[in-house]
């Protein structure tokens, strides 16, 4: 009995903290449209990558507009990986095929920390203009006011969050 009532509160507790991703009324308060689907990196939500492995995240817009794709790691560091990319709708892989880099295509290494990632895929109508947005380490709330201000005056919005885990 008593492991059960100690089961319970973890839950409870848990339950009550805060928690990562974007929440129903968070998308009512945004204003958010269901424009983004399916956005997951190719292992899967939550997938676990060594470091140095390449990674690609896919999803799909149900209409034209811009995508910012950011990144929050285990230790809050937040970087964004691609800002104000215009797409059509329909199915996309970031990176994108047409990204060139040295050695032939851009590709996402894994890197350090260890541990969950978060990533946040921003969609919005016309392009963002506040480039100081999602720099350093960030709380969840503070991720969350980053999105808000990123979202700005955009007629049509949407937010899809996904996650994996860099591992030894």
């Amino acid at each position: 009995m008593r492991f059960l009532g100690v089961s319970f509160l973890l839950l409870l507790l848990a339950g009550c903290a805060p928690q990562p991703g974007v929440s129903d009324s968070q998308r009512r308060e945004w204003g958010l449209q269901p424009i983004i689907s399916g956005f997951a990196p190719d292992r899967g939500e939550g997938g676990r990558y060594r470091l140095r492995e390449r990674v690609f995240f896919s999803f799909t817009l149900s209409q034209p507009g811009y995508v910012t794709l950011v990144t929050m790691d285990s230790d809050t560091t937040t970087v964004v990986l691609e800002r104000n990319v215009q797409l059509l709708a329909g199915r996309h892989t970031f990176p994108l095929a047409t990204d060139r880099n040295a050695q032939g295509q851009a590709t996402y290494l894994v890197v350090p920390p260890l541990g969950p990632s978060r990533f946040r895929l921003l969609y919005t109508s016309t392009p963002a203009t506040n480039r100081e947005l999602f720099r350093g380490r960030l709380s969840n709330e503070e991720f969350n006011r980053h999105t808000q201000a990123h979202l700005g005056a955009a007629q049509v919005r949407d937010v899809a969050e996904t996650s994996m885990e860099a591992v030894q």
